[in-house]
C-alpha cells in the first residue's frame, strides 16, 4: 500500500511538474531573403535564400520601389531553385528594385538597375 501511494504522489508530481513546463513552438515563418540581382543582357539572375519551389503564389517582381511596392511580375521564370532564380529580362527594365514573393510573403528589395 506505501509503494502504491508512493507511485501515485510521484505521478502527480510529474504532471504537476509536466504542467509548468514551457511548450514548444515550431516556428515557420521564415521570410524569403534576397541577396543579390544581376541584370546581363536577357536574363536577371536573383540570389538568396529560402525562395522554395515555384509556384501560382510564388514569383518575381521587378520595377518596384525601394519598399517593394509597384513594379510588374514577371512570367518568364527559366530556373528556380531555393537558393537561385533566373527570369528572362522584359525590354524596357531599367530603373527599379527587385523582389521575390514566395507562397505570398515578399522578400527584400535590392536594386535591379542596368
Amino acid at each position: 500500500m506505501k509503494l502504491l501511494k508512493r507511485f501515485v504522489l510521484l505521478g502527480l508530481a510529474f504532471l504537476l511538474l509536466a504542467a509548468c513546463a514551457p511548450a514548444i513552438t515550431v516556428q515557420d515563418n521564415i521570410l524569403p531573403t534576397l541577396v543579390s540581382v544581376t541584370v546581363r543582357q536577357d536574363v536577371i539572375v536573383l540570389q538568396g535564400r529560402y525562395f522554395g519551389a515555384p509556384g501560382e503564389t510564388s514569383y518575381v517582381v521587378i520595377g518596384a520601389d525601394s519598399s517593394g511596392q509597384g513594379g510588374f511580375r514577371i512570367p518568364d521564370v527559366r530556373e528556380w531553385s531555393p537558393n537561385r532564380i533566373v527570369v528572362g529580362a522584359p525590354s524596357g527594365v531599367g530603373i527599379g528594385f527587385a523582389l521575390v514573393v514566395v507562397d505570398g510573403v515578399r522578400s527584400n528589395a535590392l536594386p535591379s538597375n542596368r
